[in-house]
């Protein structure tokens, strides 16, 4: 552990963010090309059919394969899935540029987040003890992963499901006029929350080794963490995204709770500084 001053840790933090600012810029540059392609991916629902429809034809399938006579009686017949496919609209001349500078911001962030978590876990190192110096060797590698997969979770599983729910409401009477500005920043507010999301199995593994946390008081506080997800998911309108963002949440802290019984946790304990006995000088057993 190393002491520092309120000015010390002032320009340490400066350090830090102008390193982030860098990897950042670099991650967007490289994204510049890749800007189309991911949009194009958070795009998907509007041109192809939910998960939760795919779901549903493949039961109907297998109903049908296994139990023909109950399906048609019950009138259940296995339907090839439809989506009437959907545009995004803009209406300012240069949004589409905005819009590709907001995405290729956030593949950048994604491209640069080892760099992020190195420079966060630096920026803390003087304040750990040697022995914990060395989960850096698991925050940045596994905190990479967890955020990529929070984003990939989310665009494959949560993604589609809240823009069919969206899409549901359309009729004769009603129809989308669905807008790229907004349509781009709810997906890209999302992917940053699954992100962080997913991150706190691996914090709290962590804090849990240095002895920051424990078990008991994570259990103690499961209601606590139904509240805490079911506030941070009350800042989107709709049911359907609530519900999608609460319960992945409160699972993650679950899975955090199960991370820590299988791997253990740790006690913080200082260093001891070793008393330094002059040569020649002899020293009870009981004094040592």
């Amino acid at each position: 552990m190393t002491e520092m001053s309120f000015l010390d840790h002032l320009q340490e933090l400066r350090k830090r963010l102008i390193i982030i600012l860098i990897a950042m810029f670099i991650g967007m540059a490289a994204a510049w090309p890749l800007a189309p392609t991911v949009q194009h991916y958070m795009q998907r629902p509007l041109m192809e059919p939910s998960i939760t429809q795919k779901w549903q034809y493949s039961f109907t399938l297998w109903a049908a394969e296994k139990f023909p006579a109950l399906t048609s009686r019950l009138g259940i017949e296995p339907k090839p899935p439809q989506v009437t496919p959907h545009k995004l609209n803009y209406m300012a001349p240069l949004e589409p540029f905005f819009v590709h500078m907001k995405i290729s911001l956030i593949t950048g962030l994604a491209l640069a987040f080892p760099v992020i978590l190195y420079q966060l876990w630096l920026f803390f190192a003087p304040a750990l003890y040697e022995h914990e110096k060395k989960y850096v060797y698991y925050f940045v590698p596994f905190g990479t992963l967890a955020f990529l997969l929070g984003d990939l979770f989310f665009l494959n599983m949560v993604w589609p499901l809240i823009i069919s729910f969206s899409l549901a409401y359309e009729s004769e009477f009603l129809f989308s006029m669905l807008n790229i500005t907004q349509f781009i920043n709810f997906c890209l507010r999302l992917l940053l929350l699954f992100g962080v999301v997913f991150e706190l199995p691996l914090i709290l593994l962590i804090l849990a080794r240095v002895g920051v946390v424990n078990l008991g008081m994570l259990r103690r506080s499961r209601r606590v963490a139904i509240l805490l997800s079911a506030v941070i998911a009350a800042f989107h309108a709709d049911i359907m995204t609530m519900f999608a963002v609460a319960v992945p949440m409160y699972c993650m802290y679950e899975l955090s709770i199960l991370a820590i019984r299988l791997f253990g946790e740790g006690r913080r304990q200082p260093e001891t500084e070793t008393a330094v006995t002059p040569a020649g000088v002899d020293v009870p057993p009981g004094d040592v």
